[in-house]
Formats: structure tokens, C-alpha cells, sequence
């Protein structure tokens, strides 16, 4: 079946979490669903490149011959949302929604007066008048069962390779919680790494994350040169990792989201218009996906209020209605809906929800993601067997 096929889609969403239990399924875990009707393998590769939407690597699939060698005319699917990279490599761990493991944006309400950036794992208060509470402790964050410890516990070898300087922050304890963190101290040590996860016999599992693609295409926008440069980077590393593995190791390239470039026209300034901030009390999450956390007795009136100022360029979502639309999943449990706003922002088209004062170097970015178009959701599934 077609993973453009809109039954699949709708099987397989969201499609990051979904992916990691077919690819458990396939390397013979039990208590695994295979949606997406993966081969079985004996050892798996699952190498994500942060950033490399589909439009994207069609668009630019002539600096990239390799994965463009692998791509079929429908290998793509829809990553999850929110569209991030937090709460993607949280699924991809965890195999669950946004709405079970709770790591729901780049930031979200921690507590009433707290936001939390897990990637960093930091905290601010909402008021720059309070204090805000400490970080959780990483390694309990997460409370439902994950699918790699799960499929640890059934005897598969699980590993990640990543550079060194992502090795022991408290987001990796966080979501990095079953098998063996490999350290590399740089690229070039990861199809040696890789090879040695997986060639030793027993079923294995090895995940390698790059994440100079997204960087790129935040500073610089993506299709500029320094992001050419490092799809290039990229393009080789994943040749270089197939031809270090054997026949019988499954490859497989993916992303956790997609990105596009702003349109001026369509972006709005919570810092600037007044307008926005009525009844508002903090605003988290992505630029492509934001949280709005209401005053009390206020979230219709800003919940219409928003709508008819943004028109139709956004979508405004109580949080019953982004739950009840499946958004974070079919599962939502209650500490990940207490971090979700109370009103969801979702640009339709190429806007986006800026803090010009807040966030100084956000807003000034050229790449952003987060959203449900297609720029922001699909991302590639490129398969292929070892080539050593």
C-alpha cells in the first residue's frame, strides 16, 4: 500500500511514533503494531536527518544523489504534531503521540507560571516578575512505558550514535532511556559506530540522529547554500553508512519534520499588536505552532478574538478541539494536556506567530516548522539494504 494512500495516513499517524512500532514489529518485538508493513530484519539502521522535509529533498534531490536514489514516488509520510524537533525524537523513543509523552513543543507550560524548553531542558517564568520552578528531573519526565525500553526488556540491542556534545544533556536522559548512547566526535565516526551496533549477531536496533541540516535552515533558510552544504553532508554520510553495513542490516532515512521560509506578509508580532495580547496571560511553543495560555474566563473571547484578527491564514483550536481532531494522538493522557495551550495557533499557509521582543533570535530565523501543511508534516521514508 501507497504511503500517500489516505487510509494509511490515517493508520500511521502520527507517523514518527507509528514508524518506530512497525520497525520494533519487524525486528520481531511483540506488542507491536506494523502499520506501515515493514520487511522483517534482523537488525535495523534508523538514520533521521533533523529537518530534511520531502518538498525539500524533491526540490533539491540533485545535491543529494544518494537518498535521491532511494526515494519512490510516494516514500513519504506525516511526522506528528506538533511538526518539532523535541517532540519528535520523543516519539521516535517513546513510539507514543504528543499526547502520551508529553513532550508537546520547543516550549510549553511546566505549570501555571513556569515554561519548560526541553531541548535545552531550562525553565523561565511566564511573568518576569515570578520565579519560576526547577526543571523537572529528565529521566522521570516521561511516564508511560517506551517502546525502545520495552523492546530492550524482549532482548533487542538498542543503541544511538550522536555527536559527543549531545551525548549527556538532560534532554538525551530524558528520552534516551533505553540501551547505549555511542558518542561520536564527529560524523565521520558513524558508519564505524553503526557497523559495530549492529553486526553482532543478536537482533539490533541502532538510531543516528544529524542535525546541521535544521540548523542550517534556521540561520540561513532552507535551499540557501550553507543549507546545500550540509544536505551534501548529509547525502554522504548516509552513502558512507550503507556501504559500511552488510546485506542483512535494514537502512532506513528519515526526518522529524519538514521546513519552509515565512512569508513577511503572513507573519504576526504578538510583541507588537495589542490586539493578540487581550486576555492572554504567556504564549509558548513553536512559531508555526503556538500555545496561548488565557486569563481566566477569557478563552472564548480570545479564542475569537484571534481568529478574526488572523483570518483565514491560521487556524484557532480550543484545546478540546486540537485533542478531539487527533492532533496529539488517540491517546492524550493528563499531564501531557495540562501542558498544552488552552487555544492552538496553526498557520495555514506560510505565516507564523513571532516575539520580535521575547524572542529576538527566533523571529529573526529564516526556516521555521511546526505546522500541518505539507512542508511542515511530510518527511521521507527512504529504504534500502546494506551495501558492505
Amino acid at each position: 500500500m501507497p504511503l500517500s494512500d489516505p487510509q494509511l495516513q490515517r493508520e500511521t499517524w502520527p507517523g514518527l511514533a507509528t514508524l518506530t512500532q512497525s520497525t520494533l514489529a519487524a525486528l520481531g518485538c511483540q506488542g507491536f503494531r506494523n502499520s506501515f508493513k515493514l520487511e522483517r530484519t534482523h537488525a535495523t539502521c534508523l538514520f533521521l536527518v533533523d529537518g530534511l522535509g520531502w518538498n525539500l529533498l524533491s526540490a533539491h534531490a540533485r545535491h543529494a544523489p544518494f537518498l535521491a536514489s532511494l526515494m519512490q514516488p510516494d516514500g513519504y509520510f506525516r511526522c506528528g504534531f506538533p511538526a518539532t524537533t523535541a517532540t519528535s525524537l520523543t516519539s521516535v523513543t517513546t513510539g507514543l503521540g504528543s499526547g502520551a509523552h508529553g513532550i508537546v513543543g520547543c516550549s510549553f507550560a511546566l505549570d501555571e507560571q513556569t515554561e519548560l524548553s526541553p531541548l535545552s531542558w531550562t525553565t523561565a517564568a511566564f511573568d518576569a516578575q515570578a520565579q519560576p520552578s526547577a526543571p523537572p528531573a529528565p529521566a522521570v519526565f516521561i511516564t508511560p512505558p517506551d517502546a525502545w525500553s520495552l523492546a530492550s526488556a524482549q532482548g533487542i540491542a538498542i543503541s544511538t550514535v550522536m555527536l559527543g556534545r549531545y551525548a549527556n544533556s538532560a534532554f538525551s536522559q530524558a528520552i534516551y532511556k533505553a540501551g547505549q548512547i555511542l558518542p561520536a566526535p564527529a560524523y565521520d565516526a558513524y558508519p564505524g559506530l553503526i557497523n559495530a551496533a549492529l553486526t553482532t549477531g543478536e537482533p539490533a536496533f541502532c538510531f543516528a540522529y544529524f542535525g546541521d541540516l535544521d540548523f542550517a535552515g534556521h540561520l540561513f533558510g532552507p535551499g540557501s547554500p550553507e543549507w546545500i552544504k550540509q544536505l551534501e553532508t548529509a547525502d554522504h554520510l548516509a552513502r558512507s553508512i550503507a556501504y559500511a553495513l552488510p546485506e542483512q542490516v535494514q537502512l532506513m532515512v528519515i526526518a522529524d519534520h519538514g521546513m519552509l521560509a515565512l512569508d513577511n506578509e503572513q507573519v504576526r508580532d504578538f510583541d507588537l499588536e495589542p490586539v493578540l495580547q487581550e486576555g492572554v496571560r504567556a504564549i509558548a511553543g513553536d512559531i508555526r505552532a503556538r500555545y496561548l495560555y488565557t486569563c481566566e474566563h477569557q478563552q472564548d473571547r480570545v479564542h475569537q478574538r484571534w481568529q478574526n484578527h488572523l483570518g483565514e491564514g491560521y487556524r484557532v483550536w480550543s484545546k478540546a478541539q486540537a485533542i478531539a481532531k487527533g492532533l496529539f494522538g488517540d491517546v492524550m493522557l493528563s499531564q501531557a494536556e495540562a501542558h498544552i495551550g488552552d487555544l492552538i495557533v496553526v498557520p495555514t499557509g506560510a505565516g507564523g506567530i513571532i516575539r520580535s521582543e521575547a524572542e529576538p533570535h527566533a523571529s529573526q530565523w529564516r526556516g521555521h516548522h511546526g505546522a500541518l501543511t505539507d512542508d511542515d508534516q511530510q518527511v521521507p521514508l527512504l529504504l534500502c539494504r546494506g551495501r558492505g
